[in-house]
């Protein structure tokens, strides 16, 4: 006996389970398609838009027996009766107004719809059944999930090429170069010894300041005529030495610290022999001039 009851247990479930998917509904979104939901008397039927869908407002062909409700992007369809008034005349010939109740009538309850949202206009039926209803129906937007994928893959791929070129450039900075131009001089002020580069050259492109440890690393400025420019620099770490790596070269430097101050004269600025202006301190880049 125990067995028959799970057998027939088993049997029914599926059937349960059929009836349960009749009532949420995933409908793919189409602009051509009309929109059709069933509701019964005394149920909520909602409807689920996009993600970032906002209901701003709806109506029906039969205000007095549907409401629509809005809540971020969800819209709740319910039937519902409505109070209606009759007036009719009494045997004293008094014409009295005498009211009822309508409740919702299957085949006489059904209407068409509208929805607006912040993104679309959706138009449909609506149809009463005192059999059957739709819990939930959600759309899906196959079209609008496409193009979000490809802009999602789109935006990976710059920060993916972002994060490249970074890290492109960090090894180009640091890529061990080939001095070209050692004929630089200094003159320290009074004072400014720990700002003092240790040495300093060039590779036609970039100039290095190299500080061991117990200097201390300067502001460098470079002159324009009777201006001190800001140049771009980075550091790093060569072996026993700080190097500050200027992204320019030029004939007069100054290094500050406060009121401590550094020049520096790059004798071979301009005139070095061996300059190639086809390369670049990374041999994987050729420079071309426009």
């Amino acid at each position: 006996m125990k067995a028959i009851i799970i057998i027939c247990i088993m049997a029914i479930l599926p059937l349960n389970a059929i009836a349960n998917s009749n009532k949420i509904k995933n409908v793919t979104y189409n602009s051509n398609d009309v929109l059709i939901i069933t509701a019964k008397t005394g149920r909520l039927t909602v409807v689920e838009f996009d993600t970032d869908e906002e209901v701003i407002d709806g109506d029906t062909g039969f205000n007095d027996g549907w409401t629509v409700k809005k809540s971020g992007n969800i819209a709740y369809i319910t039937p519902k009766p409505y109070l209606s008034s009759v007036a009719e005349e009494e045997g004293t010939g008094a014409i009295v107004s005498r009211k009822s109740i309508i409740e919702p009538i299957e085949g006489e309850w059904d209407t068409n719809f509208f929805i607006r949202t912040n993104k679309r206009l959706y138009v449909g039926d609506l149809k009463l059944s005192n059999h059957t209803n739709s819990y939930k129906i959600s759309l899906s937007y196959p079209k609008e999930e496409a193009r979000r994928k490809r802009e999602e893959e789109e935006e990976e791929k710059v920060i993916t090429r972002r994060a490249n070129k970074k890290r492109g450039i960090k090894r180009d900075l640091n890529r061990a170069t080939v001095p070209k131009n050692w004929n630089f001089y200094k003159k320290v002020n009074k004072r400014s010894e720990d700002i003092s580069p240790n040495y300093v050259y060039d590779d036609g492109k970039f100039t290095y300041f190299g500080f061991d440890r117990t200097k201390k690393m300067p502001a460098i400025f470079l002159r324009d005529g009777e201006e001190e420019l800001s140049v771009n620099s980075h550091s790093k770490r060569v072996g026993k030495y700080y190097v500050k790596v200027v992204h320019k070269t030029g004939k007069v430097f100054f290094l500050r610290s406060g009121r401590k101050l550094v020049g520096i004269l790059n004798s071979g600025y301009g005139i070095n022999p061996n300059l190639n202006y086809d390369t670049t301190s990374n041999q994987l880049i050729k420079r071309v001039i426009r």
